[in-house]
């Protein structure tokens, strides 16, 4: 088949978003052929930039993000660098942004006024709380946003993060690339930008789907343990003779059957595997059934008999995990930072950017995006002689 144009080539993206949800945001559209402009304030820029790891003097999660992006420095406190945002929306396609709400419009650079210089924008605003409510200019991180949706509500009692990485964060991330290309198929329809609301807490509302339904519809048992979340024993994770975690998901009966009879033990098929007054007791026959194998053997042993069993990758090493490896979704460049693939596949495209490009450093692009933007040499220049733009390399400025 040969290869198709990426679908989103010729869309610009000025991204003015930081940290988890924007850099994921604009990464994930990047990689379906968009061209990403970060715009970086004059004072550190994107902070992702400099969390530890780091590889050499950039935060390894920052490049892993973040390739084939370009940087500028822009202070949208002075009047020349709102101006210069301006002239870069009026031929872009879309602005990310992840301040509180009213930032922006403060700065005279909210959706309103970059209407006006450009009809055709699509404005997304990934923020914490969205743009109405009382919590509207609440203070929160990716915790704060799952405690809201129940999610931080543990049966055990422990009080303790999950473990699942930050929900929230990524979700709304998702949910902002969902929402930015359903407003430029709009746009196709109708020639009209729009202005795209998302809240990181309504983001976590559907990983909390299953144990909200079950809690309204089971009243009587609230406190019970969630099916899914620690209630049943056949969805669970185990420590093997050797240490490594494994996990088994047989829920439906048809994949219980198989594990019962790949382990040799029929009588467990003699009564119901979810049957909540078994949990306990079948529980710890499970713990220390997989306790009595290597997760190798129980892989060797229970992968050929397809019933939702999976050994845990370890922390670092997902990339080789042989579905992943196979679909080259992970890996280290040559500049030994780790890249990732967006898991959106078209068939017939190849991801973009090129994975080995490395990330932009911070504000090398300033002068050359001005350029493209209309700028003369001498403009520039003016620009970044009042500090209201910055041209660097890869080094944080402060003032």
């Amino acid at each position: 088949m040969k290869p198709s144009v990426p679908p989103l080539l010729g869309i610009r993206v000025l991204d003015l978003a930081r940290l988890l949800p924007g850099n994921v945001c604009s990464w994930l559209l990047a990689q379906l052929g968009a061209e990403i402009i970060k715009i970086e304030d004059p004072h550190g820029g994107d902070y992702g930039r400099w969390f530890p790891p780091r590889i050499g003097e950039t935060s390894a999660f920052f490049q892993s993000v973040n390739r084939g992006k370009r940087s500028i420095i822009l202070d949208l406190k002075h009047e020349p660098g709102r101006q210069a945002l301006h002239r870069l929306v009026a031929s872009a396609d879309v602005l990310l942004e992840g301040f509180r709400p009213g930032v922006m419009a403060r700065l005279g650079c909210g959706y309103e006024e970059l209407r006006l210089r450009n009809p055709r924008l699509i404005y997304c605003a990934l923020s914490g709380w969205g743009q109405e409510g009382p919590y509207a200019q609440r203070s929160a991180h990716d915790l704060n946003y799952i405690a809201a949706a129940g999610l931080a509500d543990h049966e055990d009692g422990q009080s303790h993060p999950p473990p699942t990485g930050q929900m929230a964060d990524v979700g709304g991330a998702y949910l902002g690339a969902a929402g930015i290309l359903a407003a430029l198929l709009r746009r196709e329809r109708d020639d009209a930008g729009s202005f795209v609301d998302i809240s990181l807490a309504e983001a976590a509302l559907p990983f909390a789907l299953i144990g909200w339904v079950e809690a309204l519809a089971r009243p009587q048992t609230m406190r019970a343990p969630r099916r899914l979340s620690g209630g049943l024993a056949a969805y669970a994770s185990y420590r093997a003779r050797c240490g490594r975690i494994v996990t088994l998901s047989a829920l439906e009966a048809k994949f219980w059957r198989r594990f019962a009879l790949a382990v040799g033990r029929e009588d467990w098929l003699l009564v119901d595997h979810s049957e909540a007054s078994r949990q306990d007791d079948l529980r710890e026959e499970l713990r220390a059934l997989f306790a009595s194998k290597t997760a190798a053997e129980w892989e060797t042993l229970l992968g050929p008999a397809d019933c939702c069993f999976e050994v845990a990758a370890e922390r670092a090493a997902p990339q080789e995990h042989p579905q992943h490896h196979a679909r080259e979704m992970l890996g280290i460049a040559a500049d030994d930072a780790p890249w990732l693939r967006s898991p959106i596949h078209l068939r017939g495209t190849p991801p973009q950017p090129d994975l080995q490009q490395p990330a932009p450093r911070y504000g090398a692009d300033t002068r050359a995006v001005l350029e493209e933007a209309g700028y003369s040499e001498a403009e520039v220049a003016d620009l970044l002689a009042s500090g209201a733009a910055v041209q660097l390399g890869n080094t944080p400025h402060t003032q």
